[in-house]
């Protein structure tokens, strides 16, 4: 992945102890629905059994995002004539700026 040649804490000091930062970059890139290799994979369930606040953020990231796709949906089924009025308010306000 090219975005992995970005992320210079994940590079060649990856292990199988995880620090959070690396956990939170896994738990996302599994939440974009990429496969994980076997050591990231179990390197993850580790790191999860043991630390609480990546358990958290693992379930916090899964909340927003059902948030997110529940209000993307509303506004697909919403008819023209409220997204016309939509588009007119935000444009308004960015104009007033």
């Amino acid at each position: 992945m090219a975005e992995d040649k970005n992320i210079g804490y994940f590079s060649k000091s990856f292990s199988w102890n995880l620090c959070c930062k690396q956990a939170t970059y896994l738990l996302l890139k599994k939440e974009e629905q990429q496969t994980l290799s076997f050591k990231e994979e179990y390197s993850l369930k580790f790191h999860m059994r043991i630390c609480t606040l990546c358990r958290a953020f693992k379930i916090q990231s899964a909340i927003i995002n059902e948030t997110i796709k529940k209000s993307l949906q509303q506004v697909v089924l919403m008819p023209q004539k409220e997204k016309d009025n939509l588009k007119a308010l935000i444009n308004n306000e960015l104009n007033n700026i």
